[in-house]
């Protein structure tokens, strides 16, 4: 809708209601992957899973995270399959790092574009297990980063809004999204052929806004565009379950699930819509302030996979995971609440405000093969692929959502010295360029652009066996 004068709903400008610039809603989507940025922050947004990770643990990421079906050591198990707990045959401490390096492109329909910041990001993971004493029982407890992505973009804002020509010039363009997990597990050796074990993890997610927003579906305030600053955390809780068939000694066949997981992040929004009033000639305050509440769900996960060691030297990982992001990642419900801003409350006949931004992400099946060789007792070599279908539709598709990747290459290698293990990997997540057509977002600021995203990760992993 074109707007070339001030105009009125009921007795109150529009610029009023161009301020609730609070769009929380947002950081989900990108959240959901913000991938684009896909850039790593505790664990990562992977390319094949959307944000979530392509396998835990450097000798996981080095197989193209193959691993429910093995999952060797506390880190895979708590991460993976629980029920790997079981193969510890002593006390086992993993820790280490994983770190991300995205690039991407943008160009909107205007001709206008830039880039995403090269920018190096690093994050930990930590575990222990072991078995107990007398007992089929196997213990573990450890710091899972289960999402993890920091995008930062910078271009020029497209023009959009209320008028559709609303633009806020140069933008650095930043998300952050992070799920933390703090895992507890244990496991059960029912017999020599077959362990079951279960975790339950608190998660703690973190999220960062900071963009040019266009509200969605607030009746009053979409259409309209705000600059926004958005910060929420919150806790939550997550379970799952795992177990490992071993028909034979060469092969092992593992199935897990992952279950939901909802929290409720809390924390500010506040932001400016100069811009949009000065385009829609409207006089009104502009600055606001709120308390956000974002209802985020991460998505359930099944995933059945086999380990085969075909020749004393070689293992063969095959494994397919299924992930729920249809229920997950349907709509982003964003609820603001205390504004300080009395046009805005006026106009909207409340200081409370409630949005929910689309995101339409599908279900996602994924692939993946991973391959070992033993060059000598002390010295491991491997490498795997992964594929899933970007979970992310184009028609919601914008920078900070991007989680477009969708094959993902990875080595690695791993080297035993005496009770120590190190382990590295290195993946890449292959270039790939999603150009648009209409998008189902209000004012069509990202209709017919073209956005391009690749990321290079690297993991290692110490293991020291006690």
């Amino acid at each position: 809708m074109k707007i070339n004068r001030p105009f009125r709903f009921g007795r109150v400008p529009v610029a009023r209601l161009w301020p609730n610039l609070r769009q929380p809603d947002l950081l989900p989507v990108q959240l959901a992957r913000v991938c684009a940025a896909i850039c790593f922050v505790a664990g990562v947004a992977r390319g094949a899973e959307g944000i979530l990770s392509n396998g835990v643990g450097a000798r996981s990421m080095g197989m193209g995270g193959a691993d429910v079906g093995f999952a060797q050591g506390p880190l895979s198990a708590l991460g993976v399959n629980p029920a790997g707990l079981s193969l510890l045959k002593g006390p086992v401490l993993d820790a280490g790092f994983t770190a991300a390096i995205p690039t991407g492109e943008f160009t909107s329909r205007f001709g206008s574009g830039g880039d995403l910041e090269n920018r190096f990001e690093i994050g930990p993971d930590f575990a222990f297990g072991m078995p107990l004493p007398s007992s089929p029982v196997s213990v573990g407890v450890g710091l899972i980063p289960a999402v993890g992505l920091a995008a930062h973009w910078r271009y020029l804002d497209p023009p959009g809004g209320a008028d559709g020509g609303t633009t806020y010039g140069f933008q650095r363009d930043n998300s952050e999204v992070s799920l933390l997990r703090t895992a507890v597990g244990a496991s059960v050796a029912f017999s020599r052929w077959f362990s079951a074990g279960a975790t339950l993890g608190i998660d703690y997610n973190e999220n960062l806004l900071q963009t040019p927003y266009v509200f969605q579906s607030q009746p009053v305030l979409r259409g309209l565009k705000t600059l926004l600053d958005l910060q929420t955390s919150g806790w939550g809780l997550n379970g799952g379950f795992g177990v490992l068939i071993r028909p034979s000694d060469t092969v092992q066949i593992g199935l897990s699930y992952t279950g939901p997981t909802s929290i409720t992040s809390r924390g500010s929004a506040s932001g400016n819509a100069w811009a949009q009033l000065q385009a829609l000639k409207l006089n009104a305050r502009s600055d606001f302030n709120y308390s956000a509440e974002v209802d985020t769900k991460f998505p359930q996960m099944v995933s059945g996979g086999v380990s085969w060691q075909f020749q004393p030297k070689w293992r063969l990982a095959l494994q397919i995971d299924w992930v729920n992001w249809s229920d997950a990642f349907d709509v982003l419900p964003v609820k603001l609440s205390g504004g300080n801003n009395g046009d805005i409350n006026g106009l909207v006949g409340s200081s409370n405000i409630e949005d929910d931004v689309p995101l339409h992400w599908r279900d996602q099946v994924v692939y993946r093969v991973g391959l070992e060789y033993a060059v000598t007792e002390k010295l491991r070599l491997r490498g795997g692929y992964a594929y899933g279908r970007s979970p992310v539709p184009n028609e919601t598709l914008t920078p900070l959502t991007a989680a477009i990747p969708e094959h993902t290459l990875t080595v690695g290698a791993g080297y035993r010295w005496q009770c120590l293990d190190l382990d590295l990997a290195y993946q890449w997540d292959l270039p790939v360029t999603r150009t648009l057509g209409p998008s189902d977002l209000r004012s069509g600021e990202y209709s017919f652009s073209s956005t391009q995203v690749a990321v290079h990760w690297l993991s290692l992993t110490a293991s020291v066996k006690f």
